[in-house]
């Protein structure tokens, strides 16, 4: 049952506004159609039907419990009377009872519902991807052509063909009679997915993402009680979980915004009696729901965008109006030709702030801890949004570890907080012995922290604490160049003593020699000749530096940049300081002191450069 309720003077304005526009946009509308007809073109989305800035949002909202006197039969019309007081122009309700797959999901954890979870259960065709028509298969009316049989368990084809046959095409286009009935259940139906002569199998979806070598391409099939077909038909669905327990009774809400397939933070409250839950509902409703923004254009560092229904908030207080100040979640979705998403979701670590308002149009800034994101060229097929963000705690921990590697958390790295509009910065703390750290609210909704180690900037995460319990951030660690700047510095300091003790051996053989003690002289020139060579120390650090290049991989070029160019720096300083001209000089003198009788002459030029 959907209800839709206004006052009748707004609704016959809104109406006479519409008919304006439809009459005035009418002839290009149709020029348009007539010079882009393409049966291969992605169907438009509804989304698109109405101007968005007066356009309501369609809701469902999916009741989760195990009480039977709790059902949508029995909170549609107490909830929707509450909902009106706050969204009678801008929602368009529907209240029912959640599919089974969304009950059991919501049971288990309200926390970890994803938009491929509630649709696991739905009946998919899956097509091998190396299928040699696998590119000219896009529904159920081509399959037939291309396709000689799709496996199936007699349960499953039972059910499918009833389902086909309430809504109305008994033969799904002609697939049912493809259909060939697998002696077996389902799993063993999916382990013959690797075999050759297996074509397509009818599955569910979620059994359908675990097929691989090759992949599955999943046909979506023309029946009843499909729940990705009813999310579809929605721009906005809130599973609403009421469980009762010894330690009371709770009302949990997570909101789905439907285009981007991306479920909120679960929002959960309390609640006595049966009198009381639904007012709680519709309180609950309220806090989850998050207003949406098209973004219309985008930059490098700021956005423009139209607030949904912005026309139709009339009260500054209301809960689908975007305050200036606020934060919001970019999201993006691009599509293929047929209108199945390519790349759908947030944009991770990034967000918008709302700095100017002008009716329902908002200027924002964005943060992004990554370049690109926002920008790029307008067309049909993708979709900018932002959704309001409305955090639900007082801080989010926020954990660090080595990219690809959860088992090597970043340990003892520093976050500091920059100001978003000047380049202060304060230290905000050191992450723990598991690279955690927990990041509070602050008067600002947005923080803007660096990551440093070692005094090197690694990353810049932008982030809303309080959204959600945990963020996860994999770096490429700086442990690896740290340690070459060890092992550099190390090498410096050596290359610093042998100098000196060059020198100072040097000097003693000079001085043994003038005293005719060729004995001694020798013996300091055979320990001169065994203290470390160029080619030594040179040889050593080029074992090192590829080791270290190795370690840090090619995911980093910036990290290999600074390696090399500290090794660079230390084989120019080995050059100068460290060569065998020394050595060839003391042996020259060895063998003047010879030829004099065993004593090194006067050289009075010797004499001054050893005084200096």
């Amino acid at each position: 049952m959907k209800r839709f309720t206004t006052d009748p003077t707004r609704l016959i304005f809104i109406t006479a506004c519409l008919a304006l526009l439809s009459l005035s946009m009418a002839p290009s509308l149709s020029a348009q159609t007539a010079d882009e007809e393409d049966t291969s073109a992605a169907p438009s989305d509804p989304r698109d039907a109405e101007p968005w800035d007066y356009s309501p949002y369609r809701v469902l909202i999916w009741v989760v419990s195990r009480d039977p006197r709790f059902t949508a039969d029995t909170l549609r019309e107490p909830v929707l009377e509450y909902l009106d007081r706050d969204f009678n122009a801008l929602w368009r309700t529907t209240i029912a009872d959640a599919p089974p797959p969304v009950a059991t999901a919501s049971f288990r954890s309200m926390e970890d519902l994803t938009y491929d979870q509630i649709a696991a259960s739905d009946p998919v065709i899956a097509v091998k991807r190396d299928h040699e028509d696998a590119i000219r298969i896009q529904s159920v009316r081509s399959l037939p052509q291309y396709v000689s049989s799709v496996a199936v368990t007699k349960g499953m084809q039972a059910n499918v063909l009833r389902r086909a046959g309430e809504y109305g095409d008994p033969t799904m286009a002609g697939t049912a009679a493809k259909l060939q009935p697998f002696d077996g259940d389902a799993i063993a139906l999916s382990q013959t997915w690797n075999d050759p002569s297996t074509e397509a199998l009818l599955v569910t979806r979620g059994q359908a993402a675990t097929f691989a070598k090759p992949g599955a391409k999943i046909i979506p099939l023309p029946v009843t009680g499909l729940v990705a077909s009813t999310v579809e038909e929605y721009d906005k669905v809130f599973v609403v979980r009421i469980r009762q327990h010894a330690n009371g009774s709770t009302v949990a809400v997570s909101e789905m915004e439907t285009l981007m397939r991306l479920f909120g933070a679960v929002v959960e409250s309390p609640f006595l009696s049966a009198y009381d839950l639904p007012n709680v509902v519709g309180h609950t409703i309220t806090r989850a729901f998050s207003p949406m923004v098209r973004i219309d254009d985008a930059g490098q560092k700021t956005a423009t965008g139209m607030i949904r229904a912005g026309n139709l908030i009339l009260d500054p207080e209301s809960p689908a109006n975007v305050p200036v100040g606020s934060a919001l979640q970019p999201m993006i979705r691009k599509n293929d030709r047929n209108g199945k998403p390519i790349a759908v979701g947030r944009i991770e670590w990034a967000y918008l702030i709302a700095t100017e308002r002008d009716g329902p149009n908002v200027n924002m800034d964005y943060y992004s801890g990554m370049a690109g994101g926002l920008q790029g060229r307008k067309n049909q097929r993708t979709f900018k949004m932002a959704m309001l963000l409305k955090p639900q705690r007082d801080e989010t921990l926020l954990r660090l570890h080595v990219k690809g590697r959860e088992d090597l958390p970043l340990i003892g790295y520093e976050l500091y907080e920059r100001e978003l509009k000047s380049k202060s910065m304060s230290f905000v703390g050191r992450t723990d012995w598991n690279g955690r750290l927990a990041i509070e609210k602050s008067d600002h909704p947005l923080r803007l922290l660096y990551v440093k180690n070692g005094g090197a900037v690694l990353a810049r995460l932008p982030m809303v604490p309080g959204l959600t319990p945990k963020e996860v951030a994999d770096l490429t660690g700086d442990d690896m160049r740290l340690q070459a700047e060890a092992y550099i510095r190390g090498v410096q300091n050596a290359i610093i003593d042998l100098v000196a003790i060059r020198k100072l051996l040097a000097a003693r053989i000079r001085l043994r020699l003038k005293k005719g003690q060729m004995k001694e002289a020798e013996e300091l020139l055979n320990a001169l000749r065994d203290q470390p060579t160029n080619e030594q120390l040179a040889d050593d650090m080029g074992r090192k530096q590829g080791m270290f290049l190795k370690e840090i991989g090619t995911r980093n070029p910036n990290q290999r940049r600074k390696v090399d160019i500290m090794f660079k720096e230390t084989r120019e300083m080995l050059g100068k300081q460290i060569n065998p001209t020394v050595i060839r000089d003391l042996e020259v003198d060895v063998q003047r002191a010879k030829d004099n009788g065993g004593k090194l002459p006067d050289d009075p030029k010797q004499d001054d450069e050893a005084a200096a």
